[in-house]
């Protein structure tokens, strides 16, 4: 079954560690929310297809991201959290 995994950071280098990732179909229905590991890690086993993932941690950080998963290979993703920006 293939995966997509990732890291979920701060801007480029800081890891977050309180993010959840939320995992979307195409559909746009959520599948699966997780919180990150320790090291900032997410990961998904999945059926083939397009997936939408969508992160955040308390602090008003966001981020979205998207992924196509064939069959067979592992799909890596990393997700990095920005501030919202309020208009």
């Amino acid at each position: 079954m293939p995966t997509l995994s990732g890291r979920v950071l701060i801007g480029n280098a800081e890891v977050a560690l309180d993010a959840v990732v939320e995992l979307h179909n195409s559909a746009g229905d959520i599948v699966d929310q997780v919180q990150v590991d320790s090291g900032g890690l997410y990961r998904f086993h999945l059926s083939e297809g397009s997936w939408s993932l969508r992160s955040w941690d308390p602090h008003g950080h966001r981020a979205e991201g998207r992924a196509l998963v064939g069959p067979d290979e592992p799909v890596s993703l990393d997700l990095r959290l920005e501030p919202i920006s309020i208009t």
